[in-house]
C-alpha cells in the first residue's frame, strides 16, 4: 500500500485499514492511561471528547494488532509499543498473551428501542445480541491469534462450561466453536431480522436472554484449541457506548457493574452519553470489581501528566511525518519556527521598547520611586526581543505598584533593583508577551508548545492543527523550497483552522448557536479583565468559575423547580464540557478562602479564536444568575471600567 501524502489526515483508527500502518502511527505513551492495578480483572470506563484516542487504545490489544506487532518486534519503528506491550504481560517473543475481544455498541443496538414490544422484551434482546456478537467476536480473534481461518476451522476450537454457576440450556456448551457460531449466528440473524420486518411481532419465538451470560464463558480454562487454552488471559472491550440508547447504557453498566469479573472489561463512551448532571458532578462508585472513570483529557491535564501529554503527541507527529511519501522529514517540531530572535523582528522589537520605554517615562516623571527600576531596564542586556518583554514587565509592575499606593496613599521611598526582581514573575513575563504580541503585531500563536497546548490534550484536536500545518511543509518540499514554517505563517494557518471549527459548532453539536453565544460572553468577559493595565490575572482571564455550592444547586432538580432558567444553562454547559468546549476542573481551592470551585477553562483553540493567552490560571467567579444572564443578553463590562491597555 502507498504510503499517505499527509498522514495527519488518517485521523481515526477505523480509516487505518493496515495494522502494520496503525501500530507504527501510535503512540506508547497513550499506555500511560492505563491504571496501574487490577488491570486485568474489573470493569473499567475510559471516557473523553471525540477523538481523545479511546479507539486506539482498544485497538492495540486486537488479535490482528498483537500479531502484527509480535512480527515486527525487530524493526526500530515498533520496539519501544513491543516494549511496552511486553511489560504489561501481552507479548513476549512467544507471541500473544492476551485474547482482546472487542465490540463495537454502534451496529443496530439503538433500533431496538424502536420495536413495538414492552421495555423488558427490549431488553431481553438487547443482551441476546450482545451475547450472540460477544461469541462471534470471540471465535474470529481466537482463531485470528492461532492464524487460522474464520469461520472454516472452528471445530479446531472447543468451548467449555464454567465450572462455577448455572448456564442457561439454550448455549450449547460445552461444544465446538462450529456449534457455537450456529447458535450465535441464529440468535443474530433473528433479531436483525425482527429490527427489518414491517410486522416485528411475527418474531415473538424470539424470547432473549436475561443477561450476558457470555462472559461467563470468556475465561482461559473455557477457550480451547485443539485441547489447549488458547491465552493466558482475555479482555472484553466495548466501544462506542455512547452509541447506545440511554436505557441500553444504563442496562449494561449495572448489568457489568453487578458482574464479579475473572476478565478485564473495558468500556469506551465520548462524554456526550453523560447526562447533563453526570457531567457536572462526576464520579461513580470505585471497587476492585470497577475502577473511577478514566477521562481522557483529564488524564492529560494533570501537572505530573502535561508534559507527558506533550511527548505523547509529539512522538505520534514524528511517527506522521516520517510516513509522507512526498518529504523526507524527520521531526515535525524541526519544521517549525519556534523564536522571533531573527533579524527580521528586530527592528519590530526595537521600536517596541522605544514605544514602551517613553510610556513608562512620561507616567513616572513627577516621582522618582521608580528610578532605580528604571535604570535596571535601561542597563539590561539581551535579544530585542527579551529587552521588550522586560520592558512591558516593568510597564504592568508599575500600574500595579500605582494603583495600590493610590488606595493606601503610601508614596514611600523610591523602590530598589532587588523588589522589582521579586515581583517580576513568569506570570508577569508572560503577560507581557502577550501585551506585546497584540499591541505591535507579533506572532504568538507558533511553535510545536503552543501547538500541543492548542490541542487540549485531545489527540485529535492536535493531529487536525498539525495536519493544516503539515499540508504546507508537504507543499514547500514538493517545490524544494524552505521547509520550515516561519512563525507568523503558522499563526495565519492555525487561525484559518480555528475559524472553521468554530464555524462548525452550530452544525455538530446541540443547541450550537447558544453554544457560540455562551462561549462568546466568556471570551467579552475574559478580555475586558486581561485587558486591565496592571493585569492582575496575569497573563490574563481564560475562564470563569462557579463555587461547587453553586454547582450543586444547578444539580438538584429541587432547586430547579425554583429557577427553571437553570435547566438551559445546564444544557449549554454540558454541551460545552461534553464537546471538550469547556475543560472542567473540580474541587478547586484556589481563590476565596473556604471555598471551593468548579473552573470553566476555555478549550484553548478559543483561546486563539478570541486572542486570549494560552495559560491557565486566570479564572473569575460567576453566578448562576449571572451566565443565565449571558444567554441572553451576553456579557456586560462593569460600569466602573477600569479596563485598556495602557
Amino acid at each position: 500500500m502507498r504510503e499517505p501524502r499527509n498522514p495527519f489526515r488518517m485521523r481515526t483508527s477505523e480509516h487505518i485499514e493496515s495494522e502494520a500502518t496503525f501500530l507504527r502511527l501510535f503512540g506508547p505513551g497513550v499506555l500511560d492511561l492505563l491504571p496501574k492495578e487490577n488491570l486485568w480483572d474489573r470493569v473499567q470506563i475510559f471516557r473523553s471528547a471525540p477523538g481523545g484516542g479511546k479507539t486506539s487504545l482498544f485497538r492495540v490489544f486486537t488479535p490482528a494488532a498483537l500479531l502484527t506487532l509480535h512480527g515486527f518486534r525487530a524493526n526500530e519503528d515498533y520496539k519501544e509499543l513491543y516494549q511496552r506491550m511486553r511489560d504489561l504481560g501481552v507479548l513476549s517473543d512467544n507471541g500473544p498473551h492476551l485474547l482482546g475481544i472487542m465490540l463495537s455498541c454502534a451496529r443496530n443496538y439503538a433500533m431496538l428501542d424502536d420495536l413495538g414490544f414492552d421495555q423488558s422484551r427490549k431488553d431481553r434482546l438487547f443482551f441476546s445480541l450482545l451475547n450472540a456478537r460477544l461469541m462471534l467476536a470471540t471465535l474470529r480473534g481466537a482463531l485470528t491469534l492461532k492464524n487460522l481461518r474464520y469461520p472454516e476451522d472452528l471445530e479446531r476450537v472447543n468451548i467449555l462450561a464454567p465450572a462455577y454457576g448455572d448456564f442457561p440450556v439454550h448455549v450449547p456448551v460445552p461444544g465446538s466453536g462450529k456449534d457455537l457460531y450456529d447458535w450465535a449466528c441464529s440468535i443474530e440473524r433473528g433479531i436483525c431480522e425482527t429490527i427489518d420486518s414491517f410486522n416485528p411481532s411475527y418474531h415473538e419465538a424470539l424470547q432473549g436472554h436475561d443477561t450476558l451470560y457470555v462472559l461467563s464463558l470468556m475465561k482461559p480454562d473455557c477457550i480451547l484449541c485443539e485441547g489447549v487454552p488458547i491465552v493466558d488471559r482475555i479482555l472484553v472491550m466495548f466501544d462506542d457506548v455512547h452509541k447506545l440508547t440511554a436505557l441500553q447504557r444504563q442496562k449494561l453498566l449495572e448489568t457489568l457493574f453487578d458482574y464479579r469479573p475473572s476478565v478485564g472489561i473495558w468500556l469506551a463512551e465520548r462524554l456526550e452519553a453523560l447526562s447533563p448532571d453526570e457531567l457536572l458532578a462526576p464520579g461513580a462508585t470505585t471497587g476492585r470489581e470497577y475502577g473511577k472513570p478514566i477521562n481522557l483529557e483529564d488524564f492529560w491535564r494533570t501537572s505530573a501528566n502535561s508534559r507527558r501529554f506533550e511527548y505523547v503527541i509529539t512522538n505520534i507527529a514524528d511517527k506522521r511525518s516520517r510516513l509522507a511519501y512526498d518529504a523526507q522529514i524527520e521531526s515535525f517540531a524541526g519544521c517549525l519556527q519556534e523564536f522571533l530572535d531573527g533579524t527580521e523582528w528586530q527592528d519590530r522589537f526595537n521600536e517596541a521598547i522605544k514605544i514602551i520605554s517613553e510610556r513608562i517615562r512620561t507616567k513616572i516623571r513627577s516621582t522618582k520611586r521608580y528610578e532605580k527600576w528604571v535604570e535596571d531596564r535601561e542597563m539590561l542586556e539581551g535579544t530585542p526581543r527579551q529587552r521588550a518583554i522586560a520592558w512591558r514587565a516593568l510597564e504592568i509592575l508599575i500600574e500595579r505598584d500605582i494603583r495600590k499606593i493610590q488606595l493606601s496613599f503610601d508614596f514611600g521611598l523610591p523602590l530598589e533593583h532587588e523588589e522589582l526582581e521579586q515581583k517580576e514573575s513568569f506570570s508577569v513575563r508572560a503577560a507581557a508577551e502577550f501585551f506585546i504580541a497584540r499591541e505591535f503585531n507579533v506572532p504568538y500563536y507558533f511553535g510545536i508548545s503552543r501547538l500541543t497546548t492548542l490541542a487540549s490534550s485531545n489527540i485529535e484536536q492536535f493531529l487536525a492543527f498539525a495536519g493544516d500545518l503539515f499540508e504546507e511543509i508537504i507543499s514547500a518540499a514538493l517545490l524544494k523550497r524552505q521547509t520550515i514554517l516561519t512563525p507568523q505563517r503558522q499563526e495565519s494557518i492555525l487561525k484559518e483552522a480555528v475559524q472553521q471549527r468554530w464555524e462548525e459548532i452550530p452544525r455538530k453539536i446541540p443547541n450550537g448557536r447558544e453554544v457560540q453565544k455562551f462561549l462568546e460572553a466568556i471570551h467579552q468577559c475574559a478580555r475586558w479583565e486581561t485587558d486591565r493595565p496592571n493585569a492582575p490575572y496575569a497573563p490574563g482571564v481564560t475562564g470563569i468559575a462557579l463555587t461547587m455550592e453553586d454547582r450543586d444547586k444547578l444539580i438538584d432538580p429541587k432547586v430547579r423547580l425554583v429557577h427553571p432558567e437553570y435547566e438551559r444553562l445546564i444544557l449549554i454547559l454540558s454541551a460545552c464540557i461534553s464537546h471538550n468546549l469547556l475543560e472542567a476542573s473540580l474541587d478547586r481551592s484556589q481563590g476565596q478562602k473556604g471555598k471551593t470551585w468548579m473552573i470553566l477553562y476555555l478549550n484553548r483553540w478559543l483561546c486563539l479564536k478570541f486572542g486570549l493567552p494560552l495559560q491557565y490560571g486566570g479564572w473569575r467567579p460567576k453566578t448562576p444568575a449571572e451566565l443565565c444572564k449571558w444567554l441572553d443578553q451576553g456579557f456586560r463590562p462593569p460600569k466602573k471600567n477600569g479596563g485598556g491597555l495602557l
